[in-house]
């Protein structure tokens, strides 16, 4: 249930039993009032009666005298009817309307012939009292009869019907209901009005604005109306989503600037590997520089047969494209460009790589093993980007080598289940295994920190690792590394596979 409807159900209940009680009050209070006049009436009737019957009865004791009497008053008015008792408690006379039930059957004698006389006989006090009844209420009064000496010589009993009390009261018992409904409606409607007004809708333009900045409209502000904690709570929420929208701006900077210094290390990191095999490649562009120089010469020193002017000049064409080709696979290596994610081959990727890295295979008479099925699924990715994962894997399995060494280049479908769990198709893992020198257990958790190497001054920069850790994860893939000292190192890279659609990779690749 909602709070405004909760506030508005608590304080129409609340009201409800007010009203409900106050009405209650007012029907007691409005009965009591008419009992205390009834009983103001009836003490100014009896008064009347007692100084009658003080002459009537109590000195001549004339009993016909006394019976007409009271006959001609147990008719008028409200009067039920009036009962005179002597000294013993014995009546002596009744009115007729007391007898006589046939003349008003709605009258019932009975109430008021029951009524005791005894303890005025006995205290020589009156008393008064109220009697229900089914078809209306008796009110009755008990005074005594005194001689003319002040002697008490009896005493008498007046009863009188409230024919218009039940009318009175009922009206005006309906009188208060009805308007206490009209007060609790009319009031229920403003609690509603002022609820809804003041909590219920301020409540509303929160949850909508609270719901419209988690999808990003960090533009949003409500409206402040009034003085009170509500427009408090929404000049706050304003200067929230104010302070929001300057961190999420900062954090957008920040993020922009981070991926510009990421993409920065990696192309210094490209650059480094670049230099790297620039130095060995010297050897490889001289050897043919050597020949084409070599074959020239040979062919100035004097004039040549045709067939042999064209074999040579077809051994200098093609040490030329031995060379190009050389300084194009550097040029495509270190230019920058931006991603692009596709489906690619890898047995023609790691043998790309290692094509660039053959000299420094044949420098250390590495022995080089290459296990990777033409029939494995296609990596989902930007080329460039895992060409640069796995040279620097590769250079760093050369690095660690002593002179002889050996590395394993092998790949498979992760079928454990436990790879990537998330992904369609199972994961591709590609594994660089040496048998160098292994990584200090103290140095395996920051292998893939930036600047971190135990590498000789000169000898590496310390960004290959977590460029390459980066690069993975933003393929949506995992690496690992495992090693034993002086036995092995073994980097795992687990990228997914299969052909993707091209929107998913470029949505992937605009978010970098």
């Amino acid at each position: 249930m909602k709070l405004g409807t909760k506030l508005i159900l608590f304080l129409v209940a609340t009201l409800l039993v007010i009203m409900s009680l106050h009405g209650y009050w007012s029907i007691e209070q409005d009965r009591e009032n008419t009992l205390r006049e009834m009983r103001v009436g009836m003490i100014g009737l009896s008064h009347s009666i007692q100084a009658a019957l003080r002459y009537i009865y109590s000195d001549e004791r004339d009993i016909e005298a006394t019976q007409r009497f009271i006959d001609g008053i147990g008719r008028s008015g409200n009067i039920h009817g009036v009962v005179v008792y002597d000294i013993t408690a014995k009546p002596i006379a009744t009115s007729a309307s007391l007898t006589d039930t046939a003349a008003d059957p709605a009258l019932d004698p009975q109430p008021v012939l029951e009524i005791d006389p005894k303890p005025v006989l006995a205290s020589g006090e009156a008393i008064d009292g109220y009697i229900e009844s089914h078809a209306h209420p008796v009110y009755y009064r008990i005074e005594p009869i005194l001689d003319s000496n002040n002697s008490l010589v009896g005493a008498f009993v007046l009863g009188r019907r409230g024919a218009g009390y039940n009318l009175t009261l009922e009206t005006r018992r309906n009188r208060i209901i009805l308007t206490t409904v009209v007060l609790i409606a009319i009031l229920s409607f403003v609690i509603f009005f002022m609820v809804r007004r003041s909590l219920t809708t301020p409540i509303k333009q929160l949850i909508s604005g609270i719901r419209e900045i988690g999808e990003g409209n960090w533009e949003k502000r409500l409206e402040v109306e009034g003085q009170n904690e509500i427009s408090s709570l929404a000049v706050e929420f304003n200067q929230m989503c104010h302070r929001l929208e300057e961190l999420y701006r900062k954090l957008v900077q920040e993020q922009r600037e981070r991926l510009n210094l990421e993409r920065s290390l990696r192309q210094s990191d490209k650059l480094a590997s670049v230099g790297q095999l620039a130095a060995g490649l010297a050897h490889e562009i001289g050897t043919p520089l050597n020949i084409i120089g070599g074959r020239a010469e040979f062919l100035l020193r004097r004039p040549r047969a045709e067939k042999e002017v064209n074999d040579n000049l077809q051994t200098i064409r093609s040490q030329i494209d031995r060379i190009a080709g050389i300084v194009r696979q550097l040029l495509e290596f270190s230019r920058r460009r931006e991603p692009a994610f596709r489906g690619i081959e890898l047995l023609s990727l790691l043998e790309k790589v290692i094509g660039l890295l053959e000299h420094k295979i044949a420098e250390k008479n590495v022995i080089l093993d290459l296990n990777v099925d033409k029939s494995l699924p296609f990596i989902s990715g930007d080329a460039d980007q895992l060409q640069q994962v796995f040279l620097n894997l590769l250079l760093n399995s050369l690095q660690a080598l002593p002179y002889g060494g050996r590395i394993k280049i092998s790949a498979a479908v992760a079928l454990d289940g436990n790879e990537a769990a998330s992904e369609k198709q199972p994961p591709l893992c590609i594994e660089f295994e040496d048998n160098g020198a292994g990584i200090a257990p103290e140095h395996i958790s920051q292998v893939f920190d930036p600047f971190f190497t135990t590498k000789d001054i000169g000898e590496g920069t310390g960004l290959g690792l977590s460029v390459s850790y980066g690069i993975v994860k933003d393929h949506g893939g995992e690496i690992r590394v495992q090693s034993e000292l002086g036995s092995f190192t073994r980097f795992s890279v687990l990228l997914p596979t299969g052909r993707q659609d091209d929107a998913v990779w470029e949505k992937r690749a605009a978010t970098r």
